[in-house]
């Protein structure tokens, strides 16, 4: 039904072909194993070793590119759905965990399955992609990014220097809010200065990087979901593929009052046009953008409340591990990698790191002030009484916000 999850690839002269299967060209991959009689523990490293073989079988040249087994124990089944990165992104889980739970629904109760109608292929986005990266609309950001480009960042401090970056030297420490604490961050905590969760996110780690650094300028890769409204006509609301858009952002920390900094962050991921999906394009289709290869050492990614979404009256996620998902020889892009989520109601914040170029105290510490800055924040935002605007809420992201305070002093002069 999902057109992308028959893609295979290719190399040709040195590039690489994306192409669909037929539907009659795709054989399904599905096992049921039999686990009754194992212990917990014993289950554990059995299905880690089940997981790990099924991801890493998934071939990118023959397909399929989605592969599943159902794991059968004393205590309930656990399934596990492995699909390559490349034909799918978070928005399209979402897709397919919804349309698996409806054909569950039709199928326990006999019916036919039929899925909503598919919208847009991903062939359809792409070739408009092509024609859009033409446009005078997009050529227009070229020189936003070549600003960004430009900016010369604050270094992030090594405990030692490393030749390489792979997957194999990774480790990762987790924070992680309580119940409370996560509650005020997706709600009360935006009236104030009418933030998005990532203002808020990115205020507490550009303070912590500001600490950590002692610099002003933080470079940071963020992570969109892509599918912004840019191209008339095509619809890819529920369109499964990997749509993401990665872009870079300078966050100016040199503000000190917590108020201005939370007001500048916000300004600040406001002028990103389109929400960053033009870098890319920009990037791969004109060489018009990063072409100086600027990369920051840093990336980040708020993946959502992904587990209240994944939750149902027929299934719900398991605890069981769920395969190594990436090659151990990759190459690990960044010094730290953050990665955000909502996971039985609590904020929880991931951080990997090179073990060869730190010392895990010392990403312990950056995690815990991390934590302590964004507590910072959530309690200066829930105590704060009144609402404070920025040019962004009123569509003059033009104006700065020393420009933006005298108005408001001259209409409360006027109302007087």
């Amino acid at each position: 039904h999902h057109d992308a999850l028959r893609m295979v690839y290719r190399e040709e002269n040195g590039d690489i072909i994306q192409s669909y299967k037929r539907i009659d060209e795709c054989e399904v991959s599905f096992e049921i194993v039999d686990l009754y009689g194992s212990d917990e523990d014993m289950l554990k490293s059995q299905i880690k070793v089940l997981a790990d073989s099924l991801q890493s079988s998934l071939d990118l040249q023959n397909g399929p590119l989605l592969k599943g087994e159902l794991y059968r124990t004393e205590a309930g089944d656990h399934l596990l759905i492995a699909v390559h990165h490349l034909v799918v992104d978070g928005v399209s889980w979402r897709i397919l965990l919804e349309d698996f739970a409806s054909g569950y629904v039709q199928a326990e109760n006999e019916e036919k399955i039929v899925f909503p109608q598919k919208t847009n292929s991903f062939k359809d986005w792409a070739e408009e992609l092509a024609a859009f990266s033409q446009s005078a609309h997009l050529l227009q950001q070229a020189e936003y990014w070549a600003q960004i480009d430009a900016e010369e960042v604050s270094a992030v401090p090594k405990d030692a220097e490393t030749e390489e970056r792979i997957v194999k030297h990774t480790s990762s420490v987790i924070c992680e809010l309580n119940e409370e604490d996560t509650k005020h961050l997706l709600t009360d905590v935006h009236q104030p200065y009418g933030t998005e969760i990532n203002d808020i996110l990115l205020s507490a780690l550009g303070l912590t990087m500001k600490e950590w650094t002692d610099g002003v300028k933080i470079g940071i890769n963020l992570e969109g979901h892509g599918r912004e409204d840019i191209i008339p006509n095509v619809n890819i609301s529920r369109t499964v593929g990997w749509f993401t858009a990665q872009y870079p952002v300078v966050l100016d920390m040199s503000e000190t009052d917590v108020s201005a900094v939370i007001k500048a962050v916000k300004e600040n991921l406001r002028r990103v046009p389109d929400k960053g999906v033009g870098y890319g394009i920009l990037r791969y289709f004109t060489e018009q953008a990063g072409a100086q290869g600027f990369t920051p050492e840093i990336s980040f990614n708020y993946l959502g409340q992904f587990d209240s979404e994944v939750k149902t009256d027929f299934f719900e996620p398991s605890a069981f591990d769920m395969g190594r998902q990436v090659s151990e020889e990759s190459e690990a892009l960044y010094a730290l990698s953050f990665s955000g989520m909502i996971r039985n109601g609590r904020f929880v914040l991931s951080c990997s790191y090179n073990e060869k170029e730190y010392e895990r105290a010392t990403v312990e510490a950056q995690m815990e002030r991390f934590k302590e800055n964004l507590l910072l924040i959530i309690r200066h935002c829930t105590e704060k009484e009144d609402k404070e605007f920025t040019p962004s809420d009123f569509s003059a992201g033009d104006l700065e916000m020393d420009e933006m305070g005298d108005i408001f002093d001259m209409l409360e002069e006027n109302l007087k």
